[in-house]
């Protein structure tokens, strides 16, 4: 094949796999998707030439973003996603400036880069990654991480308020011991974390009297925030392995210097693990909600009385999320479909990616319900928290629900953005 015949091939691979429909990702996944892919190629495995491997970390540089749709990869290298920043490279595609789509001929004219030319086997290359369940998958392990500490202090948000209402926030679940008795690392984190919060607390008081057992969606906060941070050290695991990973086909053997056929581009492990993180977040929302709605009937004689400043309804809220969140942790990666007489079998990863992000937002939604219902009837009670993490939070929450007739959404957005701020 003649070298101008190769170059034109290059371009109609390319061109053929722009396949992707949906919304657009945002201008930070999409950089991740980007990273992600150049991270491959300095594996060796993809066998590009340095200069394709510039042009990727170029784009990084000058904030050039690929407009990447958000749908179309069945998991099985996330082909759609990486043309379209192949196609961006070549000057053929489209990219986003300022939220709007732009010509990436123009974009990188304006940014000082020059189009370049795929060279043979470069197109197939470019392509053969899950650079999307990676790269924005990243995104999502780390925004896992924040949610896990932010419902421990939650819980212990919500200790101090049940705590001052009546007779209950026993601290023994939460003990050293108690974390010990069973092991595990996440259990272990989030009882301490739990601990830390209420350092210095009114809890901690040892002749304080307190219920024998508190309802289970306080007490075995830990070992359910405890599986939700193993779930998530589950993914950023497999996250690690990709990112190490040689998983283009085919991959380039340095040491014989042969391309050799294989599949490491089906990242099932990776696809499990976003499956798993999101059956662990209905198990954390399930257990706040009930936590709010113990809140929300301590509250209800104060809100007669028109004291309280959470709408009642907001409860309502928390369900309706709850319940989506139950659907979001159905299983994905089992819908898999024939593509073609070979392409028989893929893992959906992107799809779990998807869920999980949605499943991300709305988890917390229902913790900053939860947080805003404790710090409400903190303020009913006119009951300052004492504890060494609870008294900075409950007191950003006391500033938000002054705000005169401030709309429920501005108030649980507001506190969301405290919690994982």
């Amino acid at each position: 094949m003649e070298a101008d015949e190769l170059a034109s091939f290059q371009r109609r691979t390319i061109a053929n796999h722009r396949g992707g429909i949906g919304e657009p990702l945002t201008g930070t996944e999409a950089r991740a998707v980007v990273a992600a892919r150049l991270a491959g190629f300095t594996r060796g495995g993809a066998g590009v030439r340095p200069e394709l491997a510039d042009a990727y970390a170029a784009l990084l540089n000058a904030g050039v973003t690929p407009r990447i749709p958000s749908r179309g990869s069945v998991g099985a290298a996330d082909l759609t996603a990486l043309a379209e920043v192949a196609a961006v490279v070549m000057g053929t595609g489209t990219v986003l400036r300022d939220g709007e789509p732009v010509a990436a001929a123009e974009a990188l004219e304006a940014a000082g880069l020059t189009p370049i030319d795929l060279a043979p086997h470069e197109a197939l290359a470019a392509l053969s990654a899950n650079a999307l369940s990676v790269g924005v998958g990243s995104l999502a392990a780390v925004a896992a991480r924040q949610l896990a500490e932010a419902a421990d202090l939650v819980v212990a948000l919500s200790l101090e308020a049940v705590a001052a209402h009546g007779p209950a926030g026993n601290l023994s679940p939460y003990a050293e011991a108690v974390a010990e008795a069973r092991g595990g690392e996440g259990q272990r984190a989030s009882a301490h974390a739990i601990r830390a919060a209420l350092a210095g607390s009114a809890l901690e008081a040892p002749d304080r009297s307190v219920s024998v057992q508190d309802p289970l969606a306080f007490r075995t906060a830990p070992q359910l925030h405890g599986a939700f941070r193993e779930a998530g050290a589950r993914l950023r695991s497999e996250l690690e392995v990709e990112l190490a990973a040689r998983s283009e086909n085919p991959v380039v053997d340095l040491p014989s210097g042969r391309l050799i056929s294989g599949g490491n581009f089906q990242a099932l492990p990776l696809a499990l693990a976003l499956e798993n993180l999101r059956l662990a977040l209905a198990h954390v929302v399930e257990a706040s909600e009930r936590r709010t709605a113990a809140l929300s009937l301590a509250l209800a004689p104060s809100r007669r009385d028109g004291r309280t400043r959470v709408p009642g309804l907001l409860l309502y809220a928390a369900a309706d999320a709850v319940a989506e969140v139950r659907q979001l942790a159905a299983p994905a990666t089992l819908g898999s479909s024939t593509l073609s007489g070979v392409e028989d079998h893929a893992t959906y990863a992107p799809l779990a990616l998807r869920l999980l992000r949605r499943s991300l937002s709305l988890t917390s939604e229902v913790l900053a319900i939860e947080a805003l219902h404790a710090a409400d009837l903190l303020g009913v009670l006119a009951a300052a928290p004492t504890g060494a993490g609870t008294r900075p939070l409950a007191d950003a929450l006391t500033a938000a629900l002054s705000a005169d007739a401030a709309p429920a959404a501005a108030l649980v957005a507001e506190t969301t953005h405290h919690l994982l701020g």
